[in-house]
């Protein structure tokens, strides 16, 4: 008999046991998730399409300048690198670009006494540094952006299937924009981004008493997948 009660209330020990552990364990708070930072470098690829104006003064000696725009657009492709540093929910940083493009505006015609031309221009590339502001939400990062853009454009004039005219000409501006980065993972986040890109007005030719100035500014969309670290 005393081996029976002995055995029974040995069982019901372990049984009180057993669920006052599982209590324990279903009561335990589940630890917080720490929210993304983005404070570090990383090194980044992108990709975009660029579309605006090319302007024109052209002033013969002796003459009022005229002026008209031809529209331009193109592609682009290259490489960022950058630093973000947070604290709380606000994010700075800043970034260098270089990117190869094909933003372009051509026009044809046919002039009086020398027969058909052709004129072009086109950025050959572009790079910019920049200073960022933003704020995060976790993994959402919305912020704008600013500063110093250059590039390098090419003329060339054809007159009748003979090169008239080609030269390029260095420029420099500036740039201003807003974009949205999203975290995919702790060390690869993806990158929408808008610009507005000036590059100023410059003389390209001045000869034989013509002058004929480009003014240079476009808008540009682009997305990136940068890699942190």
């Amino acid at each position: 008999m005393k081996r029976i009660l002995l055995t029974t209330a040995f069982s019901a020990a372990l049984f009180a046991s057993a669920h006052a552990a599982d209590a324990i364990v279903e009561q335990a708070p589940e630890l917080p998730v720490a929210a993304y930072n983005w404070s570090g470098a990383y090194i980044g690829v992108f990709g975009g399409i660029t579309t605006g104006d090319y302007g024109y003064e052209a002033a013969p000696a002796g003459s009022p300048a005229a002026s008209f725009d031809v529209s331009g657009s193109g592609a682009l492709g290259g490489i960022q690198l950058g630093y973000d540093y947070q604290t709380g929910p606000w994010v700075f940083g800043a970034v260098a670009d270089i990117a190869f493009t094909s933003h372009e505006a051509s026009l044809s015609g046919s002039i009086p006494g020398l027969g058909n031309a052709s004129a072009s221009s086109e950025l050959k590339y572009l790079g910019t540094v920049r200073a960022r502001a933003g704020y995060a939400f976790d993994r959402a990062l919305v912020y704008g952006h600013g500063g110093f853009a250059y590039g390098e454009t090419e003329q060339d004039v054809v007159v009748d299937g003979i090169s008239a005219y080609s030269g390029d000409k260095s420029r420099t501006g500036f740039v201003v924009g807003a974009g949205l980065e999203y975290a995919i993972t702790d060390r690869i986040s993806f990158q929408t981004e808008y610009s507005y890109v000036d590059l100023g007005k410059d003389d390209i030719f001045n000869q034989g008493g013509l002058a004929v100035r480009e003014d240079v500014n476009f808008h540009m969309i682009k997305a990136a997948v940068n890699f942190r670290f």
